[in-house]
C-alpha cells in the first residue's frame, strides 16, 4: 500500500467525464442510420467509385453511398475510441492514486500498460477510417457543385444549392472535430507511454508522487478527446440520417 502522504492526483470531479463507461446512444438501422461496419455490398460500392466520370455520372449515388459508409465507420470507431480513452485514463489514475484494491501494484501497472496498448491500437483504427472518409467526400461534393450548373430549372437549382450547402455544413461538422482528434489521440497515447516508461523500473511511492501534476495534464487531454469523439458521433449521426440513400422498405408508397 502506498504512503498515506500521497494524495489522489485526480478527484472524481476532475475526471474527464462522469459515466465514461456508458456507451453513447447506439446507431439505429438504416431507417435512421445503420451500423457502420462495411458489408460486402458496401465494399463493392467503394470499388465502383473509381468509375466516376463527370458531375452527373450514373454512379454518383454510388459515390454518395461510399461516403455514407465511411462516415458510419467513423461513427463506430469514435464510439470505440471513447471507451479506450476512458479505460486507459482510469488505469493510469488508479496507479497515481494508489487505488489497487486486492491487486498488487505490479498487476495494476500491467493492466495500465494493456489499456495503453488498446488505446494505441484504437488511435490507428480511428485514423484508418478518417482518411478514406476525406477521400470519399472529395468527388461527392466536387461533382455535386459542378452539377448545379447543369440544372435548367431555377427552382430545382436553388433547392439543390441549398441542400448542397446544408449537406456540406453537416460534413464539415464531422471533419472539424475528427481531423484534429487524430493528432490529439496520438499525443494522448504518447503521454500514456511516457508514464508507463517512467514507472516501469521505479514503481514506488516516491515515483508516484512525481507524476501527480502530469496525470492532471493527461486528464485534461482525455477530457478534450472525449468531447471530440462525442462531437464526432453526433455529427456523423446527423449526416447519415439526412444523406443516406433510402432503403427499399423506406421508399414511399405510390
Amino acid at each position: 500500500m502506498r504512503d498515506s502522504r500521497i494524495e489522489t492526483p485526480v478527484t472524481p470531479a476532475e475526471l474527464p467525464m462522469n459515466g465514461w463507461r456508458m456507451r453513447p446512444p447506439s446507431i439505429q438501422n438504416r431507417g435512421t442510420m445503420h451500423h457502420g461496419t462495411a458489408t460486402k455490398a458496401s465494399l463493392s460500392l467503394l470499388l465502383l467509385t473509381a468509375c466516376a466520370s463527370g458531375p452527373v455520372a450514373d454512379d454518383s449515388p454510388v459515390q454518395v453511398e461510399a461516403l455514407v459508409t465511411w462516415i458510419e465507420r467513423v461513427h463506430v470507431e469514435a464510439d470505440r475510441s471513447r471507451l479506450a480513452i476512458a479505460d486507459s485514463f482510469e488505469r493510469l489514475n488508479q496507479l497515481a492514486a494508489g487505488r489497487f484494491g486486492k491487486e498488487s501494484a505490479a498487476t495494476a501497472y500491467a493492466r495500465f500498460v494493456q489499456a495503453t496498448d488498446i488505446a494505441e491500437q484504437q488511435s490507428r483504427k480511428f485514423r484508418e477510417v478518417v482518411g478514406p472518409m476525406l477521400a470519399a467526400a472529395k468527388p461527392v461534393f466536387e461533382n455535386w457543385r459542378a452539377g448545379l450548373a447543369t440544372i435548367g430549372s431555377d427552382r430545382l437549382r436553388q433547392r439543390s444549392e441549398l441542400r448542397y450547402a446544408v449537406s456540406k455544413e453537416r460534413y464539415d461538422a464531422i471533419t472539424n472535430v475528427a481531423v484534429p482528434a487524430q493528432e490529439r489521440f496520438d499525443s494522448y497515447v504518447k503521454a500514456l507511454r511516457d508514464h508507463a516508461a517512467f514507472l516501469a523500473h521505479d514503481l514506488n511511492a516516491g515515483a508516484i508522487d512525481e507524476i501527480q501534476e502530469e496525470v492532471k495534464l493527461v486528464a485534461n487531454s482525455a477530457r478534450t478527446l472525449d468531447r471530440d469523439m462525442e462531437s464526432t458521433l453526433q455529427a456523423a449521426r446527423a449526416y447519415v440520417e439526412q444523406s443516406a440513400l433510402p432503403s427499399t422498405s423506406a421508399m414511399p408508397s405510390r
